[in-house]
Order: structure tokens, then sequence, then C-alpha cells
């Protein structure tokens, strides 16, 4: 891990902006994501299958390092529109919540997908991640 501060429970703060990450859907990588998963393919658009990955790339970048052993407990997304191929993206990531239940220390981060330039907003979501102790 870095010198910097780790991203453990004590780190996060309910409403606070983590920061954005930009991600272009190019040619290649839609092209990489099916050649692994050939049945999503919708013609034009990222597969919907990126989305998550798209997201948790986001966080992962944003919020490390992090301890080791935090397992991913799910995610939900609103998808308002699907990136185009040869759009470029930006994903912001906020601290929603956390809380301890039974001993476990869970943390629910936002985010907000927009189309870079117009500023539109694509889709939104939340990912819960039970952090390591």
């Amino acid at each position: 891990m870095s010198d910097g501060p780790v991203f453990n429970f004590a780190h996060y703060e309910p409403g606070k902006h983590y920061g954005a990450r930009e991600f272009a859907v190019d040619d290649a990588t839609v092209a990489k994501w099916r050649s692994v998963y050939p049945n999503d393919d919708d013609s034009g658009v990222m597969p919907a299958g990126m989305l998550a990955m798209i997201v948790i790339d986001a966080v992962l970048t944003l919020n490390s390092p992090r301890p080791p052993g935090g397992v991913h407990g799910g995610q939900t997304f609103d998808i308002r529109r699907m990136p185009r191929i040869g759009e470029s993206i930006r994903t912001d990531v906020w601290c929603l919540d956390k809380e301890i239940k039974k001993e476990r220390k869970w943390v629910r981060v936002r985010s907000e997908t927009r189309a870079v330039g117009s500023n539109e907003l694509l889709f939104t979501g939340v990912m819960t991640t039970l952090l390591a102790q």
C-alpha cells in the first residue's frame, strides 16, 4: 500500500465527493469486452455488462489504497441512456452512507456517470461493499 490515507471504514465520510474518473467507450475496448461476452452486443452502444466495470474501476481508483479482504455486496443502476461507442464518459463517486451491522462494516457508494462535453446524465448507481476489518 502507498503512504497516503488508507480507505478503511473510518476514512469514508457520508456525503463526501471523492472525485471523478473518465473512461473512453472506444471500439477496441468494446471489442475486447465482446470477445469475452459475445451475447452482450447492442449495436452502436456500450454493452450493458460494462456498466458495473466502469463504476467499480472508478470506485477502486478513487478510493485507494484499500485494505485487502473487502467483499462486493451488490450494485444497482438507474439507466437513462447507454453510452454510445466513441463517447467519453465521466463517473463521479461519493460516499452515500456507512453502517456497522453485526460487527461488519458496510459502505454504500453513489455514482453518477455523465457524457463528457454535454454533461448529460447517463446513469447513476449505488454500490455496497463489506470492508475488511
